[in-house]
């Protein structure tokens, strides 16, 4: 495929030296930053030691606090992830319907991109992830990749299937010599009813996560509750074997119900 320079008034001939050494994100990793490992690491702690107080009141039950820690800030990396991947994909459907526009104005999608480069800069900001990925495709654009070839990069390092699919449409049409205005017409309305349909679920499941988070804090507010105002009540549980066990079965079934509500509540579709 034959590059086109652009029509006048879009200046891709100079690329910034920011813009050559932009980081490509890997959105299945995430790396803390240090105001966040700080923050979660403080919290994690706070957690762990509060659980041992609560189900162990002995300092010999601290190193759970370093397991409570460690898959504290695992399941924190995974939420961070799951929520960078969704502003990618909503923000993705955005990037496709001025794209669109682009393109009915006469843009080929190459020099389309970078015209929705300014729009998205305009409407989310310079530090947004849509930005971030316009401007590594039109970095690549400008070292002769083809557009095609850069939208399945983004495909496999972000994993969003709406991703996947415009990029597997988009070198079908390139190779066949399709209608590119039509196939990014239909491809932005799949995405778009299937983000309709997303935020239906989200409406649906916002209640019921809200009664989760309430019910996982109930068994720790209640033996809170009962440290603080009839310690005695509870105290032949602590510094014996058997109230070990007994706390020890207690939490482990906390924590199984715990995973299966968020499991129900995280429906796929």
């Amino acid at each position: 495929m034959s590059f086109k320079r652009p029509q006048k008034g879009i200046n891709t001939e100079n690329i910034s030296k920011k813009e050559r050494k932009l980081k490509k994100i890997y959105y299945d990793k995430y790396r803390f930053s240090t105001a966040e490992a700080v923050k979660y690491s403080f919290t994690g702690i706070l957690f762990g030691i509060l659980v041992c107080w609560l189900c162990y009141h002995s300092v010999y039950s601290l190193p759970l606090a370093a397991v409570i820690l460690f898959f504290y800030l695992k399941n924190k990396k995974q939420e961070l992830i799951g929520n960078r991947k969704k502003i990618l994909r909503d923000h993705f459907a955005d990037m496709l319907e001025a794209l669109n526009t682009a393109l009915s104005a006469g843009y080929s999608v190459e020099n389309g991109i970078r015209v929705v480069l300014s729009d998205m800069i305009g409407l989310y900001g310079e530090n947004d992830v849509i930005t971030n990925e316009l401007r590594i495709i039109s970095a690549g654009l400008s070292y002769k990749k083809t557009v095609e070839e850069l939208f399945v990069e983004l495909a496999e390092r972000s994993d969003i299937d709406d991703i996947k699919l415009f990029s597997e449409m988009l070198i079908i049409s390139k190779r066949k010599g399709g209608t590119i205005g039509k196939l990014l017409n239909d491809t932005k309305n799949i995405i778009r009813e299937k983000n309709d349909t997303l935020r239906e679920k989200d409406k649906v499941l916002s209640s019921k996560l809200y009664e989760l988070k309430i019910m996982s804090a109930m068994p720790a507010t209640v033996i809170l509750y009962l440290r603080l105002t009839f310690d005695g009540f509870i105290e032949q549980l602590y510094k014996n074997a058997a109230g070990a066990v007994v706390m020890s079965i207690c939490l482990l079934i906390y924590i199984g119900a715990y995973m299966l509500g968020k499991r129900i509540i995280n429906i796929d579709i």
